[in-house]
């Protein structure tokens, strides 16, 4: 079985190693005013898809997600609490929708033909 809690702790004890560097997302101590959702911090995904339940943020308007954030984060070191709360509601059973228009999104990007060679064998550095 996967050990979700385990995972986290790991998560939150590598994060906290930038805790100290404010151009770090865990050094972070303003306040959050994204302006494009294509820009929101993907450490920050899961939390906000469970917070509103809905797979595809973009459905959520960005004021809503800038509320929710700027609501949890108390300053440097706030990813912890993030990351737990996160887990909290993903052992609460917290369930994130995905629409039929969510799944063929996903698909469209699975079908994609990307099989090709990531280097060339041949080739000399």
């Amino acid at each position: 079985m996967l050990d979700i809690q385990g995972i986290t702790q790991e998560r939150i004890e590598k994060m906290n190693e930038d805790i100290d560097n404010p151009y770090r997302l865990n050094g972070f101590s303003g306040t959050f005013a994204i302006t494009d959702h294509r820009k929101i911090p993907e450490v920050l995904l899961g939390f906000l898809q469970h917070h509103f339940g809905i797979y595809r943020l973009k459905r959520v308007s960005l004021d809503k997600i800038n509320e929710a954030l700027n609501e949890i984060w108390e300053g440097p070191g706030s990813l912890a609490k993030v990351l737990n709360a996160e887990l909290e509601m993903k052992l609460a059973g917290k369930d994130v929708k995905f629409t039929a228009a969510d799944i063929a999104a996903t698909k469209a990007v699975s079908d994609e033909d990307d099989s090709g060679p990531v280097a060339d064998a041949g080739a000399v550095s």
